[in-house]
Order: structure tokens, then sequence, then C-alpha cells
């Protein structure tokens, strides 16, 4: 079969997610889930035998556990000479409830970290509630869209099981290098949660932009701050993620090389260099093929990237000194 081809993975995805749901929505199976994720051991692992698995689950009836069980080797669970073990789907599940649930209710207030506001270089504090990080300015009123109150530089979920055993700076780390890792899977098109497939749905460029950024005040018109925003949306999940155009260059070896050249280690898990962003420049070259140029100035250079509606670079460009 051509490698190009895509391949038919048999029912359909409504049929598979009902099936799924209708799976985990037994308490019972629900146990056995948990049983087999308390006995598995990456470094060793090792099926675990029926009779184990009876004492672990509130059902008393043999046969109605062997029918739990056979339901959940259809997706879940791999039955094997030895007894029972998680598929891979099985330990996803299991990964998904605890990095929900390892905390209950999880509060964080606001608390100082070891780094800078981008914007005004003041000193941001972290802080997390139902679900999401927040970073705040105590410098600056920096309101960079109308979704998040003034002081709000930075506003992303993040799982309460990244929170345990460690100090909020290390939180604070943890956290960009999960979200810069999540980031960079959406601008390649690849689902963080699932794996799918997660094209550009839209691109939305503000007719009438002007924000304030004397005070980094969003635009009245389109409610953020930056021109151009992306819009990415699994086809498998639903799960979208919106961006400003400007993240797009940090997935270019040819940026990262152009930095290195002129003695910079660029790394968006490094706070600080958020700040490389606001120096990029954008153009609307055509809206019919729909054309997006973004210039990165460093000294008397210019690295000049331009992208199609599918935020895929057409043409790349470099300006300065000896080119």
């Amino acid at each position: 079969m051509d490698s190009s081809t895509k391949l038919d993975v048999g029912e359909s995805d409504a049929a598979t997610r009902k099936k799924a749901f209708q799976l985990l929505s037994d308490e019972t199976r629900l146990e056995l889930l948990q049983a087999l994720w308390e006995d598995h051991d990456p470094q060793n692992a090792s099926p675990t035998r029926f009779t184990e698995l009876r004492e672990r689950v509130s059902a008393d009836d043999p046969g109605g556990i062997y029918y739990h069980l056979d339901k959940l080797t259809t997706h879940f669970v791999r039955r094997t000479e030895e007894g029972y073990e998680l598929r891979e789907a099985g330990k996803r599940v299991v990964r998904m409830l605890l990095s929900g649930t390892a905390i209950d209710n999880p509060e964080i207030e606001s608390v100082e970290v070891d780094i800078s506001c981008w914007y005004c270089g003041g000193q941001p504090e972290w802080s997390y509630r139902e679900g999401w990080r927040y970073l705040e300015c105590t410098n600056c009123d920096a309101r960079c869209v109308d979704t998040v109150p003034p002081g709000v530089i930075s506003k992303s979920e993040f799982p309460p099981s990244g929170l345990q055993d460690r100090k909020p700076n290390e939180i604070n780390h943890a956290d960009r290098i999960w979200s810069t890792h999540r980031r960079a899977s959406v601008i390649d098109g690849v689902c963080p949660d699932c794996a799918g497939e997660m094209p550009v749905n839209a691109i939305h460029i503000c007719e009438d932009h002007h924000p304030d950024w004397d005070e980094y005040q969003f635009c009245e018109t389109c409610g953020s701050i930056f021109w151009m925003l992306t819009s990415h949306v699994c086809e498998s999940c639903k799960y979208r993620w919106r961006m400003p155009t400007l993240f797009y260059p940090t997935r270019q070896p040819a940026v990262i090389a152009f930095y290195y050249e002129h003695g910079i280690e660029f790394d968006l898990a490094t706070a600080e260099q958020r700040t490389y962003l606001l120096d990029y420049e954008e153009e609307l070259l055509s809206e019919d093929p729909l054309r997006i140029r973004i210039s990165i100035p460093l000294a008397d250079e210019k690295l000049r990237l331009t992208y199609d509606e599918r935020m895929d670079v057409v043409d790349l460009t470099r300006q300065g000194r000896d080119h």
C-alpha cells in the first residue's frame, strides 16, 4: 500500500467514541483498570492473575468480573496466558484520570518566581486555580487579550499532577517545558492530547489593528494585542489551540541557526526569550492566495519567512551583511 494512502481503521469515529464511553461507564471496570495500574511496574512488567484482581474489586461474582474484563480487552486490557495487563490505551486512560485528581481541588496563591515580565521587565507572580496556571505582573497592567484581567501576561492549562512535590519555581519551569512542547506539536499539526491531525483551522487578521504597545493593551477591534492569530482544531478529539503567528518561526531550523550565529541559544522554554517575539515584524503580502511574511531582525540582518494559508513556509530569505 502507498505510504501516502490513509489507513482504514475500521469503525467510524462516532461508533468508536460511543463504545469507549460505554466501556468506562461501569464502576467495576474502573476498579479493574486501577488495580492493573497499581500492579504495573514499568521496569519489570508482568501480568496480574485473575485471583489477584478478584481480591482488589468490590464485585463478588467471578462471572461478573470475567464479563467486565472481557469487555475491557477490546480496547484497554490485554489477556495473556499469565493473566491480564493494561494496553497502552488503558494506561492512557488511567494517566488522564490521575493527572486531574492527584490533588483534590488544588489552588496555589500568588507567589514570586525567578523570571521577568516579557513586556515591562517587572516581577511576575505565579498562581494556580481551577486547572489554570496564571502569570501576573506586579509592575504593569499588561492585557494581551480581553478575556483575562489586567496584569495577566500568560494563562494556560496545566494538570494538577504537575504540582506534586515541586516548589513554585520548579512548577513554573515544568509548566514552561510542558507548554512549549505542546505548542510545538500543535504547530507541527499533531494534537498534543490524542495525536490526531490538527491542521490550521483559521487565521484571523484584524482589519483595524490598533493596540496600545506603550501600555501593552489589546486592540479594541479584535480583543488581542497581536495582529494575526491562528486557530488549530483536532479532527479527532476537537481540541482547540489558538496562538499568535509570531510563534511559528520558532519551529524553523533556519531561525534557530540564525540566532545561534548571533550568539543566542534560542529556546522558548526560557521565559525571558519571549521578548524576542515582540521584535518580529509581520506583513500581509496578499489575501488570495494568503501570504504572510514574518521578519526577524538581529543586529544588521533580517531573516524573512513567508507563510501560506496552512502556515507552511513557502519562501525564506536573508538580508543584510553579505546577503
